[in-house]
């Protein structure tokens, strides 16, 4: 079985990526698909056009998205403003509070919500805008 495989020529392009240093075993993850973090970390909401916030935590935060507990389910596609401020590990120097628009690509409704537990339904929302904003607080409205 040996002899048989050593006996097989090596296609161009394994030769070239061996060469490379980087081969396709490397690569297990599609570098389309962002990194999640998973970070808790309080967070206000509202849908576009609305005055009023609504506070929620984050599961899991990406360069392209997040997905957060809210206090209700929202359809897919509606548009949303996200106000959260990140840590100092992970803003650099001093916490920055982000505001985000998004819009909801998928709700989770919570499982046993019918039952007194009180658990929130998730939303997962891709980011569409943000910008950094200094000097202020999530509290603030």
């Amino acid at each position: 079985m040996r002899e048989l495989l050593d006996s097989e020529p090596i296609p161009v392009e394994v030769a070239m990526s061996s060469r490379t240093g980087s081969s396709a075993l490397e690569k297990k993850v599609p570098p389309f698909r962002a990194r999640r973090f998973n970070l808790h970390l309080p967070l206000r909401y509202r849908p576009l056009g609305e005055q009023s916030w609504r506070p929620g935590t984050t599961e899991n935060i990406s360069r392209s998205g997040l997905l957060f507990q809210a206090q209700e389910l929202l359809l897919p596609n509606a548009l949303l403003e996200i106000s959260l401020v990140l840590p100092p590990e992970i803003a650099g120097l001093a916490a920055t509070e982000v505001i985000c628009r998004g819009e909801v690509v998928r709700s989770v409704e919570a499982q046993g919500q019918g039952q007194g537990q009180g658990v929130t339904p998730a939303l997962a929302a891709k980011i569409l805008q943000y910008h950094f904003q200094h000097g202020t607080h999530v509290g603030e409205a």
